[in-house]
């Protein structure tokens, strides 16, 4: 049950973009909302408390349960901290992009955050005009990319969760490289034809997402679930299937091997959050562990996990 959603905020409008997300989760959720905004040093704690209380009057005054916090010291660090210390199920936050569209996510907040934080991270983006709509539809989807992974399908029980908590349902993605060239045999003899490629592609990522949607069905027997297969770039396709299924938002694992300060970047969960429209769900692997704990895996370990950083 999502109970409490973290706002970090930092004064500024695009900031409090996150607000417009994390209201909308806590419309069918009753979720409390924690607001914090982290100050340099103790002589600018008023003025923040101050900022919060105001934003928190007007939240409470729409109806939301709402609480504020203005710790002092490192931003990504204190946000971590209180996901923690108040058990939060989700933190709501905006990503600026800064730096530009080469390095959309490198060095923030967002992307420390996600590299820490136990919690699921819903991250928007401050450049693109905000989709609260699909949240607030009777119905919210949620799609969840998957590669067949166990790393990937480690966001697939939390998502339920979320998709559970939202009244929503569930698409199940995978997509496929389509094929380069002919197949052939050791004797240089065609096997098998682009086309007979791409067609058992599809039909191998169909039979892998009804195994896992029916893993789904087991454990949450009152989700919708559906599936997408879908040939082509993993990022450009979840980006388009987010749009064709009117999703609210993309939930998946990001990995973070490449350090602290370049979690997402370069992965396939930052090009979709580059270049998609869709608010993105991230998941570090600790947390996507832990989430998983004991649910089975539909597809191999053994699969490279595509769809990670």
């Amino acid at each position: 049950m999502l109970r409490t959603i973290l706002v970090p905020l930092d004064g500024s409008r695009l900031a409090e973009r996150a607000l417009e997300y994390a209201t909308a989760i806590a419309v069918p959720t009753a979720a409390r909302l924690i607001l914090m905004r982290t100050v340099a040093e103790t002589e600018a704690r008023h003025a923040a408390e101050r900022y919060l209380n105001d934003t928190a009057f007007g939240l409470r005054q729409r109806g939301f349960d709402c609480d504020t916090a203005t710790p002092v010291g490192s931003a990504a660090d204190w946000i971590v901290a209180e996901a923690e210390s108040r058990e939060v199920d989700l933190v709501a936050m905006s990503t600026h992009g800064r730096t530009g569209p080469g390095r959309w996510l490198f060095g923030s907040i967002a992307e420390s955050v996600v590299a820490s934080c136990q919690v699921p991270v819903l991250v928007g983006r401050a450049w693109q005009p905000i989709r609260r709509a699909p949240l607030l539809t009777q119905r919210p989807t949620l799609l969840v990319p998957l590669d067949g992974s166990a790393f990937a399908e480690s966001a697939l029980w939390p998502a339920c969760r979320l998709a559970d908590d939202l009244g929503g349902e569930l698409v199940l993605l995978r997509v496929e490289a389509r094929a380069t060239d002919v197949l052939r045999d050791e004797f240089g003899r065609t096997i098998a034809y682009l086309d007979q490629q791409d067609k058992q592609a599809r039909e191998l990522a169909a039979d892998y997402l009804n195994r896992a949607a029916n893993g789904v069905r087991t454990q949450w027997p009152g989700l919708p679930v559906h599936t997408d297969t879908r040939l082509g770039t993993p990022a450009a396709c979840i980006a388009e299937a987010a749009i064709s299924t009117q999703a609210a938002m993309v939930f998946m694992a990001t990995h973070g091997r490449t350090g602290l300060q370049r979690t997402v970047m370069g992965s396939v969960a930052g090009q979709v959050l580059e270049h998609g429209t869709t608010p993105l769900v991230l998941l570090r692997p600790a947390a996507a562990a832990t989430a998983a704990s004991g649910q089975p895996s539909a597809g191999s370990a053994s699969h490279a996990a595509a769809y990670a950083g």
